[in-house]
């Protein structure tokens, strides 16, 4: 009986240090979300919550007109630059902001601003705004259940921030300038040991720069490694210069080379990719 007992005493006094070590864990209502977003030569970073309508009316009700809102739920929205870029014509330097807005039926206004560390908008500072710029809100059709915020239309120098919720969306055009970055990479690269030759040729293709520098650095690329790769860019570089022969030359080698490939998916997808060129070319089959 009285081991009985002991064992009963000892269970009683576990039983509340038992209970301490359980984690209650519950659905939050409105849940953070962290996005990174490759963009131009970098990235833009969105960290927020997303509240939901729940039956509730978003702007004009729950989210006042005309008053600064977090642009989310909980903490504020915080929103990261890799890299400095324009909004609405302004320069905004790369690093880190709190995103917020000022909801209105006709016009928003977003702001940027250096704090933060603040929570929600109780400590607001409008002295600390990096940006203040205008955006036309768009009506949906259906109602959007949870806010999301996204960066979309992705090109190489511009992109759209997009706040979507209930029946509204707004987009806050960003831009980048890529060109001056890369042209400044491309120049220190050159420069050091190893030279990313044909990356910086494929730049230039893309972006319709003087392609004479361009086939010179796949012309080292090639003497330093006759690779069929080396081949079918100073193929397509040829082409697009209108030299049809030589570029006909250099496709042919690339489809010589390439036939050692011993995997499957690339040498037939350069095998295709040379035959393109030998049509542009105008070869005869």
């Amino acid at each position: 009986m009285k081991h009985v007992l002991q064992l009963l005493a000892a269970g009683l006094l576990l039983a509340p240090a038992a209970q301490a070590q359980t984690k209650l864990t519950i659905p939050p209502l409105s849940p953070a979300t962290h996005i990174r977003q490759s963009f131009s030569t970098s990235y833009i970073d969105l960290t927020y919550s997303r509240p939901s309508l729940r039956g509730r009316v978003a702007f004009g009700n729950l989210v006042p007109n005309g008053t600064v809102w977090r642009t989310g739920a909980n903490t504020i929205t915080k929103v990261r630059f890799g890299e400095e870029v324009k909004i609405n014509g302004h320069a905004v330097p790369a690093g880190a902001y709190a995103l917020l807005a000022i909801p209105d039926a006709r016009e928003w206004t977003f702001i940027l601003n250096r704090d933060t560390a603040q929570w929600g908008t109780y400590e607001y500072k409008q002295a600390l705004d990096v940006l203040r710029v205008k955006a036309r809100p768009t009506r949906l059709a259906a109602a959007v259940e949870t806010m999301s915020l996204t960066v979309e239309n992705l090109r190489p120098a511009s992109a759209d921030l997009v706040v979507t919720w209930d029946r509204t969306q707004v987009a806050l055009p960003i831009v980048a300038d890529p060109d001056r970055i890369v042209m400044g990479q491309i120049e220190q690269a050159m420069q050091g040991e190893k030279k990313p030759y044909i990356t910086a040729a494929q730049y230039y293709f893309n972006t319709g720069k003087d392609l004479t520098p361009a086939l010179g650095w796949v012309d080292e690329a090639i003497k330093a490694n006759p690779s069929y790769y080396g081949y079918y860019w100073r193929a397509k570089l040829l082409q697009k210069q209108g030299k049809n022969k030589e570029a006909i030359e250099a496709a042919n080698k690339s489809l010589e080379l390439v036939k050692a490939d011993k995997n499957d998916v690339s040498r037939t997808e350069y095998m295709r990719l040379n035959q393109e060129v030998l049509a542009a070319a105008g070869a005869k089959k």
